[in-house]
């Protein structure tokens, strides 16, 4: 309370001076332009001059609000009480995606987050700050300076932060005292003529339930983690031949999954792997349980086995202990149909791909010359109709087992499929090495490459040619 009354005090007596002795009031509005190097220059200014006095007065009245930055929450009426005791009703104003079921494990992990004031503080700043910084397609900023004179000499400085978007807000003043006042903003578009798109910040249950939702989202890792505990009595069925190490949902689809239901991935070891090497078994959602654990149960073993038993591999596991090898099991087989897509395609686009050859091969026979790279074009189509373009019968590429290995030194991994001749196709590449090659012997690209190249079981590079 005597914070509020001093504040109070200060404001009457500032404004009684400002608006008496305030002769003008000059804004510039700055921009600035990106120069890539973590700084900005000024690229142009436009100024306005206030000298009448109940203009002076009313923006100088709407300086003077400085804020509590601690009490920001409060400022835009958001009941600190009311979040720290009703974690349910919280709860209930999520209305994004992903849609989430919400089990007990998910619900005690969250209602913790949701009654954390310091998380609501921090995204709170965040929505503020939201259009802070330069972008790919945003090199610009703006900054406005407000300066009060008396007798041609400025007596006191606001200025906004530097944004992109969004607001101009908080102002700072000599102090470094912050005010978040929309008031300002709107005074000064109708200074500079501006028509703003920029609502009003949001306040109360408007502001809160956007916080909520923005939090739970932030903590999407967690929750579909948890969200696995759902089916924990199926999951547990594997303990008869696993240790289990994880367990979680699938978050994101792309290298090993695609179009498939919730699926989680339980990660399985035993004593029949070598120490670097796991099993992980991804099962869809079925019905209200997940997919039968019979099929990984029976087969294993014999994929284990084969694996395990390529030679250049398992020399590799044993001399570097930081490469671990993932098994991947899908439902009930060692490839699913995404990856069986993604590496062979199928007979239908496969001849997409050579009536597109002929195609090219008809314009060179006619002396038609074309507009673009048709080597780069090629590879392009070849990739998108026939994968690594082995053409690979169904039934021998289904037989395929899915393996992962990963560096935990390095950012190095790769995808691989062991064949039922017991070739080894190198499918994925990504870093700088796979095992004793370096990337660059089978591209220019050190990020993700698809070599698509052979191996024999002593890890030799074959022919591409079957």
């Amino acid at each position: 309370m005597v914070k509020k009354i001093l504040l109070l005090l200060l404001v009457i007596s500032f404004s009684a001076n400002s608006q008496d002795l305030a002769e003008k009031i000059v804004i510039s509005k700055i921009t600035y332009v990106n120069q890539f190097d973590d700084t900005d220059k000024e690229f142009k200014t436009e100024k306005k001059v206030i000298k009448n006095q109940k203009a002076i007065k009313n923006l100088l009245l709407e300086l003077q609000k400085v804020d509590d930055t601690t009490q920001l929450l409060s400022k835009f009426k958001i009941d600190t009480n009311y979040i720290k005791n009703n974690p349910e009703k919280l709860l209930s104003l999520y209305n994004s995606e992903p849609v989430i079921a919400w089990n007990q494990e998910q619900k005690e992990y969250i209602f913790k987050v949701l009654q954390n004031i310091a998380v609501y503080k921090k995204e709170l700043n965040e929505y503020l700050s939201n259009g802070c910084c330069y972008g790919m397609h945003s090199s610009y900023r703006n900054q406005f300076v407000i300066e009060v004179f008396k007798n041609t000499q400025s007596k006191k400085t606001f200025k906004s932060r530097k944004y992109v978007w969004g607001y101009a807000m908080p102002f700072e003043d000599d102090n470094k005292d912050l005010i978040y006042n929309f008031e300002i903003e709107k005074i000064l578009d109708e200074v500079f003529n501006t028509k703003s798109k920029i609502q009003k910040p949001l306040e109360g249950n408007e502001l809160l339930k956007y916080l909520v939702n923005n939090i739970i989202r932030n903590n999407n890792d967690e929750l579909y983690k948890l969200s696995a505990y759902t089916y924990l009595k199926e999951i547990n069925e594997l303990k008869t031949d696993f240790n289990i190490l994880s367990f979680e949902e699938v978050l994101g689809r792309g290298r090993y999954i695609w179009n498939e239901p919730k699926t989680f991935k339980v990660t399985l070891k035993n004593d029949k792997m070598l120490p670097n090497v796991c099993i992980q078994f991804l099962a869809s959602k079925e019905g209200n349980s997940i997919y039968s654990r019979d099929s990984i149960k029976t087969d294993y073993q014999e994929i284990l086995k084969r694996v395990q038993s390529i030679k250049f591999i398992s020399e590799s596991l044993n001399s570097n202990p930081n490469l671990k090898l993932d098994i991947y099991y899908f439902n009930n087989n060692a490839i699913n149909a995404y990856n069986i897509d993604g590496v062979n395609k199928n007979p239908e686009e496969w001849k997409k791909q050579d009536d597109y050859v002929k195609s090219l091969n008809w314009s060179a026979v006619n002396n038609i010359k074309p507009t673009f790279d048709s080597n780069e074009a090629l590879k392009t189509s070849e990739k998108n109709h026939c994968g690594c373009n082995y053409r690979f019968d169904q039934k021998f590429i289904e037989k395929a087992i899915f393996f992962e290995l990963n560096d935990e030194q390095s950012t190095d991994n790769s995808v691989w499929f062991l064949l039922p001749d017991n070739r080894v196709l190198l499918y994925i590449l990504e870093g700088e090495k796979v095992l004793n090659h370096d990337y660059s012997e089978f591209g220019k690209f050190s990020g993700i490459q698809f070599p698509c190249v052979m191996f024999n079981e002593n890890g030799k590079i074959t022919n591409r040619k079957l």
